[in-house]
C-alpha cells in the first residue's frame, strides 16, 4: 500500500471516483510528455507538480478537487509527481499495490485486513518522513487492528500512537496543516488541497496499481 497524503494518493482517489480510465505514475516529466503521444489527444491527459506546482504545458496539477468526472471521465492520466509517484515505482514489486488516502481509508481497510502480510509505504516528502502520511499509515494500522490481530514492527507500532479514534475532519485539517507538506501548501496559496485530503471516509473506491504500473 502506498500512501502520499498530501496530494498524489489523495488525487488518484479523486479520478478513480470521478471515472478515469486508468491513471500510469512515471518518474520524469519528459516521460511523461513522451508517453502522451501513445494515445489519442482527446483520450488522455498530463497531471502533476513539481515544486508543489503545476508542470507547465500540464492539463491539470496536484489539486484533488480538479478531478472532476467532467474533466477526467474515460480519460487516460499520465500522472508524475516529486514524491508520491517516486513512492509508487518503489513499490512496483509487490503481489498487490493499494492506493490509500484519508479520503478511502474505511474502503482501504475492508480491502486489506483479510491479507496475513501487509506493508505500508509513505511518499515522505523531499526524502524523509512526512507528518501526513505518518498520521494516515497510523490510522490504517489502528483500524486493521481492530478487525483482527496483527505481529507490527516497531514503526507500525509507532504510527499506531499517533492516530485516535474518532477524529473529527477540522482536528484532522488543523494537524495536516501544522504537517511540514502542509506548511508548504500554504505557503504556495494551496490551502484548499489540505481542506479536501483531510476527508475522511467519503470515497468507497480503492485505486490499485496494476502489473502495468497503471492505476484502476
Amino acid at each position: 500500500m502506498v500512501i502520499d497524503v498530501l496530494r498524489a494518493t489523495s488525487v488518484f482517489t479523486y479520478a478513480t471516483q470521478s471515472g478515469v480510465r486508468e491513471v500510469v505514475p512515471v518518474l520524469d516529466i519528459e516521460t511523461a510528455r513522451q508517453l502522451k503521444a501513445n494515445y489519442p489527444p482527446e483520450e488522455v491527459l498530463l497531471g502533476g507538480e513539481r515544486q508543489g506546482l503545476p508542470i507547465d504545458g500540464f492539463d491539470l496539477g496536484n489539486s484533488p478537487q480538479h478531478y472532476t468526472p467532467k474533466k477526467v471521465s474515460g480519460k487516460t492520466l499520465i500522472f508524475t509527481t516529486t514524491n508520491g509517484t517516486v513512492a509508487m515505482h518503489a513499490a512496483r514489486g509487490a503481489r498487490c499495490i493499494y492506493i490509500a488516502s484519508f479520503l478511502n481509508a474505511a474502503a482501504v481497510v475492508e480491502c486489506l485486513y483479510p491479507e496475513n502480510n501487509i506493508a505500508i509505504l509513505c511518499a515522505g516528502r523531499l526524502g524523509g518522513e512526512g507528518e501526513d502520511d505518518s498520521l494516515l499509515a497510523g490510522c490504517l494500522t489502528f483500524r486493521l487492528l481492530q478487525r483482527r490481530s496483527y505481529q507490527l514492527n516497531a514503526d507500525a507500532n509507532r504510527v499506531a500512537d499517533l492516530w485516535q479514534e474518532p477524529m473529527e475532519t477540522d482536528e484532522l485539517e488543523r494537524r495536516l496543516r501544522a504537517s511540514g507538506g502542509g506548511q508548504a501548501l500554504i505557503s504556495l496559496g494551496l490551502d484548499a488541497d489540505i481542506t479536501v485530503s483531510a476527508q475522511i471516509d467519503t470515497i468507497d473506491v480503492v485505486p490499485r496499481l496494476t502489473p502495468a504500473e497503471s492505476v484502476a
